[in-house]
This record gives structure tokens, C-alpha cells and sequence, in this order.
């Protein structure tokens, strides 16, 4: 068992709002799966899955956020629901934030989870293949039919006030759990992608949508067939202290190649208060096959712990890259991409922690996730400024762009997914010195 947490937090955040992006009107979905058009390379179709939570964001303008009173937000998700406001608010969300990050950088990237027919799976699926992630291999949930309750996309509704504050509103907060009820085994075109895949990329939402069974099944058949697992609990580790929870919490990371933590969530999980022995503990329980785990430290940077041959443990540290903050919601979700980068292709400790840095921190120059992740040209501009600044090791930043070449040139093929690490944003440092937010907890 964990240790002892913590109480929860409350869990209405705030944070800066989001633009409101226009978008073309949505097109029909095709019946036939994206994973039709999976092309196979070096002997894999992708190099990342992302597992589930595939979500989008509905951005409304408020003139109060709402009550945490949780009748009150539940009769507040069934009126956002009835009426909806039209694509121009629409975003990407959840784990698709990853799957952009990680597309732009080189890699070949899928998603396994549900789409509706509804018009957000088609708004989804078409915004996804202009990031050419364009394998959505769905989970069909038995007997759904268009338009019912099985069948609808999973939205989450966030709320902006004039102050820019958020808060959400979505039916991972009120249920039932699983979201996806009556999913109970997996398609065999979800089970030859998990086969054929280098890596898969989870979050704590997955055991929101999912029963712990299918989670594992799905881990299970991807690890046997040579995959690298990550897993990022997120701020979900608030609601896995007990009962079927906690399993699914200790489950998950036990399967997991790498663990992926804020410093707050290290604590949540170990009940630690310094970064270093919270990442040891995780790589010391019981039975787990978990080698790195990287523990965000915020304007501080980020610390990799990389568990040993001979058990001990050898902690890598990276500066955060000084960047004037806009938002960093998508932060975590990016580094994470270049961390599965370096693991995937052997790349060394120091190198892959400092692209991750770089490609966090180019995420929190923009405002808002989905399509407003980093972009390639701000991680390089970023990479050169930490090479003239001196706060950084030259030799890390010098193997951070190797790295990055390696991706964007298609070299990610050729790994066999037993690299040395893995990790999670170190969050960038603000050059006013005014401090660094941590990503706010998401609820989609």
C-alpha cells in the first residue's frame, strides 16, 4: 500500500483563460476506424499510443465562476450540455494535448479511446489529423447507438471569468464510474495497435472512463509485445487513497517503465515532501518495473531519478529555461512528449530532460493547450538561448538537440523502446522572478 495521503484539494482551480480558436464546421466521420490507415515502420506502427481521455474542451465566458456545491455544478453540466456554444469554442483536450506534442516532435503518434458520432468525435478526429495523428483507435462501447448517452464524446465545459479565473465542469466530476459502463474487453483492431506500438502514454482520467481490468489488460498486452509504459497520475492521485482507487493508483504504476510527477502529486503518492526521496520511493516499492521517475519541481526545474542495474539510484537535475510565462496549462503534457522521445530511442538522462524542459517551456509561452502546444521552432529558439545562458550544462543541451533532430528527421523508428528514462515538466522560470503557477488541475 501507498503511504498515507493527504486530504484532497478542493477541486475548482483558477487560472488564465484560454483563447477562443475559429474552426471550420465539422465533417462526417467516416464509419471505417482511423486505425485502418496505420502504415508500419521499423517494425511498429507508432511510436506512442495515448490511452484514453480523449476529451474536448468547451471554453464559456462567465461573469462568476461557478459554486463548488456539487448539485449545483451538476445542474450546471446538464444545462452547458442542452446548449452548447458553437465550434469557435471548441479546443482540443485531455490526452490529445500529449498526442499533438509528441506528433510535432516526429513521433508516430495514435490514440486508443471513445469517440462518439456526435458532432465533437467528428470536430476530434479531423482537428487530430491536421496534427497528423490520424490512427484513433476507438473503443466501441457494446450496443452504443448514435445519439445515446454511450455514444457521446466525452466535453469538458471550462469557465472563464473576466479575471481570466477557471473552473470545470464535466461528467469525469459526478459519474457513474466508469464513464464507459459496459466496457468490459477490448476490440482486436485496439488490441493489434497496442501490439504494435513502442510506447503508451496514460493519465490518472483513464480509471475515470475505464474499469481497472480493462486498463491493465491493455498495459499488460502492450509491455508483453516490448512497449514502454508512462503513466502521469495527475491531479486525479487527490481521489486514489482508497478501496478500488488506490489499486488502480498502485496497479498502474507498478506496470509502468516510467512515472511521471508534480511535486505535489509526488507527495500525494509517497507522502514525501522533497523531490528526491519521493522519486526513490517510487522506484523502490515492491515488484514495480518502474526505472525512471521524474518529479517537476516548477520554476526550480525538474529532478530524474533513474533506478540502476545494481538498485541504487542517480538523480539528474535540470534548470527550468527562463521564458516570460503566459499559461502553462499543457506544460506537463508536452515535456511528457519529449520524455517518451528520449526513452523510446536510448537517448541519455541529462539530454532528454532538458528537451522536455525546453518543449514545457515553449508550451507556456502561448496561452491554452490542444493546437496551442509547442511548436518546434519556439523548443529550438529555447535550446539556443539555454546554450548562451550558462545556467545550463552545455553537454545537456548540446544531446537535447541531437535528440530533437533524431525525431524530427523520422529517426524515432528504430529505437526498441528500452531507453534510460522518462519524465514530467519541470515548469519554466519566469524572468520576472514573480515565481512560477503549477498547470492547474484539469478535470478533462
Amino acid at each position: 500500500m501507498l503511504p498515507p495521503q493527504r486530504a484532497a484539494r478542493p477541486r475548482v482551480d483558477a487560472r488564465r483563460a484560454r483563447p477562443h480558436r475559429s474552426a471550420a464546421a465539422p465533417v462526417a466521420r467516416s464509419p471505417r476506424r482511423c486505425g485502418a490507415r496505420m502504415r508500419a515502420a521499423g517494425g511498429h506502427a507508432f511510436d506512442v499510443l495515448g490511452l484514453s481521455n480523449l476529451c474536448v474542451d468547451v471554453v464559456i465566458p462567465v461573469e462568476q465562476l461557478p459554486s463548488p456545491d456539487a448539485a449545483a455544478r451538476e445542474a450546471l453540466l446538464r444545462r452547458l450540455t442542452a446548449a452548447p456554444p458553437g465550434e469557435a469554442s471548441w479546443e482540443l483536450g485531455g490526452i490529445s494535448n500529449f498526442a499533438v506534442a509528441a506528433a510535432r516532435l516526429g513521433l508516430r503518434t495514435g490514440a486508443v479511446g471513445h469517440l462518439g458520432s456526435d458532432v465533437y468525435g467528428s470536430y476530434m478526429e479531423r482537428v487530430l489529423g491536421e496534427e497528423r495523428i490520424t490512427a484513433i483507435e476507438r473503443i466501441a462501447p457494446p450496443g452504443a447507438v448514435a445519439g445515446t448517452p454511450l455514444d457521446r464524446t466525452l466535453v469538458c465545459f471550462v469557465l472563464v471569468d473576466p479575471e481570466g479565473g477557471h473552473a470545470f465542469c464535466s461528467r469525469y466530476d459526478f459519474g457513474p464510474w466508469p464513464l464507459l459502463e459496459g466496457v468490459d474487453s477490448l476490440p482486436p483492431h485496439v488490441m493489434r495497435a497496442l501490439a504494435s506500438t513502442r510506447a503508451v502514454c496514460a493519465n490518472g482520467f483513464v480509471f475515470d472512463e475505464l474499469p481497472l481490468s480493462l486498463v491493465r489488460t491493455a498495459v499488460e498486452a502492450a509491455s508483453a509485445a516490448g512497449a514502454a509504459i508512462f503513466f502521469d497520475p495527475g491531479p486525479r492521485c487527490h481521489t486514489m487513497k482508497s478501496g478500488s482507487r488506490l489499486q488502480a493508483l498502485e496497479t498502474m504504476m507498478s506496470l509502468s517503465d516510467a512515472v511521471l510527477l508534480t511535486m505535489e502529486e509526488a507527495f500525494e503518492v509517497t507522502g514525501c515532501s522533497e523531490p528526491l526521496p519521493a522519486a526513490a520511493a517510487v522506484l523502490a516499492r515492491s515488484g514495480a518495473q518502474t526505472r525512471w521517475c521524474v518529479v517537476k519541481e516548477g520554476g526550480a526545474g525538474a529532478l530524474l531519478a533513474e533506478r540502476a542495474g545494481d538498485g541504487s539510484v542517480r538523480a539528474h537535475r535540470c534548470p527550468a529555461m527562463e521564458v516570460e510565462v503566459v499559461d502553462t496549462v499543457g506544460c506537463g503534457d508536452s515535456f511528457a512528449a519529449a520524455i517518451v522521445a528520449g526513452f523510446i530511442n536510448g537517448h541519455d538522462a541529462p539530454g532528454t530532460l532538458a528537451l522536455a524542459n525546453a518543449v514545457g517551456a515553449a508550451t507556456a509561452t502561448g496561452r491554452g493547450a490542444g493546437r496551442n502546444v509547442a511548436d518546434v521552432a519556439t523548443v529550438q529558439r529555447l535550446l539556443s538561448e539555454a546554450a548562451r545562458g550558462g545556467r545550463h550544462e552545455a553537454g545537456a543541451i548540446e544531446s537535447a538537440r541531437r535528440l530533437l533532430e533524431l525525431t524530427r528527421a523520422g529517426g524515432s523508428g528504430g529505437g526498441n523502446g528500452n531507453g534510460n528514462g522518462n519524465g514530467r515538466v519541470g515548469g519554466p522560470r519566469r524572468r520576472d522572478g514573480a515565481g512560477d503557477r503549477e498547470a492547474a488541475a484539469r478535470a478533462a
